[in-house]
């Protein structure tokens, strides 16, 4: 009998939200599953990794087949697991499922659930990072009750955590072909996400977001995610373009190419 592949998970919304419940519990079906994920919200942080304190880990139960809530980054959670915690290297890093999509380069670059993809790539291990688009007048409600969505949206979740399971198999196969080489897998699920859409290669689209902080008193601003951009590159095979096909986007993220 073959040992089940392992997959190590992490995110950046926290321990505690239902996106990431749902994607172990789809992932407990073809792998073994161990959780590192942060103890609060780390959204927004890419990979920073965390140097002026320490960085505190405590088992969690009840979650994968080990698990456990560290204070720090997605990258500071992939680091310590693969350097500390786990009794063996995982045959690949799964982070997600976001809340919210992480598509375009801009959002790419500053997402923390694509940070802890990132640092899993860099240890040389097939990485997949998963994101789901919620429906923007609905995104606030979600992001405040830690995923639990109920109806349509469930529905969309359970599709998503579906297509991961076959996405994250994909991915380990993959890696398995070209050795230690950085890529990351971004993938992001539209909106209404059926277990029949069709999966399409794709490139990130490129937008302005410009000021992403708004005044909060006369000394001090807080961030706001503004409401309009200017897109400057979206062609038909863009991320931006799939998803409003009602499609699933996974990009390739050649980590390489940065020093090319």
């Amino acid at each position: 009998m073959h040992e089940r592949p392992v997959a190590l998970v992490t995110n950046d919304d926290g321990i505690h939200s239902a996106f990431l419940r749902a994607l172990v519990e789809s992932l407990e079906s073809r792998f073994t599953v161990w959780v590192a994920a942060p103890a609060e919200e780390q959204s927004w942080i890419g990979r920073a990794v965390t140097r002026g304190r320490s960085v505190g880990v405590r088992p969690v139960e009840g979650l994968g087949d080990k698990a456990w809530a560290i204070h720090g980054t997605p990258s500071d959670c992939v680091n310590v697991a693969l350097g500390h915690l786990l009794p063996r290297q995982p045959d690949v890093v799964v982070s997600g499922i976001n809340l919210g999509f992480n598509a375009t380069l801009q959002l790419i670059l500053s997402s923390g659930t694509v940070g802890g993809a990132i640092e899993g790539a860099l240890w040389g291990l097939p990485s997949v990072a998963f994101s789901q688009q919620l429906p923007p007048h609905r995104f606030e409600e979600i992001k405040a009750a830690g995923g639990q969505v109920g109806g349509e949206i469930e529905h969309a979740l359970r599709a998503a955590a579906g297509h991961a399971v076959k996405l994250t198999e994909a991915v380990l196969e993959e890696g398995r072909g070209h050795g230690v080489m950085p890529v990351v897998h971004n993938v992001n699920f539209p909106p209404n996400v059926t277990a029949e859409a069709l999966v399409e290669d794709t490139v990130p689209a490129v937008v302005q977001l410009r000021g992403l902080f708004a005044p909060e008193s006369a000394e001090s601003y807080r961030f706001a995610f503004p409401a309009e951009r200017t897109t400057l590159y979206s062609p038909d095979n863009s991320d931006l373009a799939c998803l409003s096909r009602g499609h699933v986007s996974h990009s390739r993220l050649d980590l390489t190419a940065i020093g090319g």
